[in-house]
């Protein structure tokens, strides 16, 4: 006996130690890799790229310009006048739209008098389309905002004189520059010039190009849909954050299969070390040095009891009896994973009559959910539906469904939603199986944290009892 005792507590110790110590049957060399999760997984402050931006949207940075001042015809021939002699008003009208911040376009048209080369006065109109050029708009990629710009163009266009019907060709060209008083709205200043034909005004060769208009006005600018201009993010660091996330979580998977393994092995040596102790005899004795750890307060999953089912079966077929002798205790309080019930047995010529009818009969059957979903985690949970119906139809028992969701998850509003839902499934499904509505009671419990892991929390309870 005292060969054995020492056996025992040898193999008791050895157990102990390799909790600690790695085995020395295996490579004692691992290679641990070190990562630095606190900083890695820090948010990514974003970096844009230098010069970059994304081109406008189809309703984005539109224009709309009105502009007045001065113009000055310089014809061919030239007239004895000289250049603040030949001055007349005008104005011009133009939309536009900048497909990126250094390039856009726009139609212009403008108008009023000139004088030709004879200082008589007539009447014009012109409408063109122009190329813009932004010199200063790679700003835009570095900086929020930018108040200035100044953009050269050029275009063709149509001259109309309205005296003489003559309708020539025109090349048009300038500076304009800008400043933004606000999102909405800009100053404009604009120098352009016109050439075409010499015979515009009625004087000259109709082949030869030689009048010329001089412009000088002022005015405003609205910009209209969308303003501005979006930088493009840099994607590298967010690519090398992915690239590190996978690989720390390749890590942990592999440190993951290592505990595993470790704790089967554990478990498969408590189980042994049990044997040995129940073989000679000790187990109640010595038993209590090889109890796993249950200290950390988890209760675990709640699973179902299908002896409690098997039992249920049984007292069915005589209802009167409980299950125990008459003789030990008339009064019997039983519960398991949350579901309780009182029987009160009579002894008489009537048998033995169970009290109150209300409470639950055997074990609750349970049917976990995936989450934030009203889909079971496993298929094969239907069997218990069909023989909870299949009990309950032949003994005429009531049934109480009560849903559940995980609190740690969702709002109050969408776990109360969820339980339900998961509720109306489960009533769905045993009104499928000739279970009527009328013995069927529904309960929605909300969010929960009554289990753990909390995955256990994502379920609906079946209970059976007997109807009034």
């Amino acid at each position: 006996m005292t060969k054995q005792l020492i056996f025992i507590f040898a193999v008791l110790c050895s157990l102990q130690a390799h909790a600690s110590v790695q085995s020395a049957q295996g490579d004692t060399v691992r290679s641990l890799s070190f990562y630095n999760v606190t900083e890695e997984l820090q948010p990514i402050q974003p970096v844009y790229l230098d010069g970059v931006t994304l081109p406008a949207s189809q309703t984005g940075n539109w224009f709309v310009s009105i502009t007045g001042g001065a113009m000055a015809f310089l014809g061919t021939p030239i007239g004895c006048e000289d250049l603040f002699g030949r001055l007349k008003p005008s104005y011009s009208l133009a939309v536009g739209k900048w497909f990126t911040p250094s390039v856009g376009a726009r139609i212009s048209y403008s108008g009023l008098q000139f004088k030709d080369g004879t200082l008589s006065t007539q009447d014009y109109h012109h409408i063109h389309a122009d190329l813009l050029w932004n010199i200063l708009g790679r700003r835009y990629a570095r900086q929020e905002q930018v108040r200035w710009h100044f953009a050269p163009f050029a275009g063709v266009g149509l001259l109309h004189n309205v005296t003489n019907k003559h309708n020539p060709l025109a090349v048009s060209y300038g500076l304009q520059g800008q400043y933004n008083i606000s999102k909405r709205v800009s100053a404009i200043l604009e120098l352009s010039g016109t050439t075409t034909f010499q015979d515009f005004d009625g004087y000259g060769h109709p082949n030869r190009l030689g009048d010329h208009m001089l412009l000088l006005t002022a005015g405003f600018t609205f910009h209209l849909g969308k303003v501005g201009w979006k930088r493009t993010v840099d994607a590298t660091p967010y690519v090398r954050q992915n690239e590190w996330l996978v690989d720390y979580a390749s890590f942990l998977s592999k440190e993951n299969k290592h505990y595993a393994n470790l704790n089967d092995q554990n478990h498969r040596t408590f189980v042994e070390l049990k044997k040995i102790l129940e073989i000679e005899g000790l187990l109640d004795k010595y038993g209590h040095l090889i109890k796993e750890d249950n200290t950390n307060g988890h209760k675990g999953y709640p699973m179902n009891n299908y002896s409690g089912l098997n039992s249920l079966l049984a007292r069915l077929k005589n209802r009167h009896w409980n299950g125990n002798s008459p003789l030990d205790s008339i009064n019997i309080q039983s519960g398991n994973n949350g579901c309780s019930f009182a029987e009160s047995a009579t002894i008489g010529s009537g048998g033995m009559i169970p009290m109150p009818a209300e409470k639950c009969i055997g074990s609750p059957v349970y049917f976990f959910f995936n989450l934030n979903t009203v889909h079971l985690t496993d298929a094969s949970q239907i069997l218990n539906l069909d023989e909870l119906a299949r009990v309950a139809n032949k003994h005429g028992l009531s049934v109480r469904v009560i849903g559940a969701a995980d609190s740690s998850t969702g709002t109050p509003v969408l776990n109360n939603s969820l339980s339900m839902s998961r509720t109306d499934y489960i009533v769905s499904e045993l009104g499928k199986r000739d279970i009527p509505t009328e013995r069927i009671v529904k309960v929605s419990r909300g969010g929960i944290a009554d289990h753990i892991p909390v995955e256990a929390n994502r379920h609906t309870k079946v209970e059976l009892f007997f109807a009034e």
